[in-house]
């Protein structure tokens, strides 16, 4: 079972994604239609993006192998 990777990493990497992707969309299309800039929307947005992110980078990562 050393070759098969962790199905829920697998999912958990998928959903965090998904959640990271969308909240980069969401400051992007934000930042560039926005009528009034809120910092704290950016900060909110920055954040989960990058910690979604990182953990799907790291749950992808676990999953390779690497």
């Amino acid at each position: 079972m050393a070759g098969i990777p962790s199905l829920s990493l697998w999912v958990f990497a998928w959903i965090f994604l998904i959640i990271g992707l969308t909240s980069l969309t969401i400051l992007i299309i934000y930042t560039k239609y926005g009528r009034e800039v809120s910092v704290r929307l950016s900060i909110i947005s920055i954040v989960i993006a990058s910690i979604f992110l990182g953990f799907a980078i790291h749950f992808f990562l676990l999953t390779w192998g690497i």
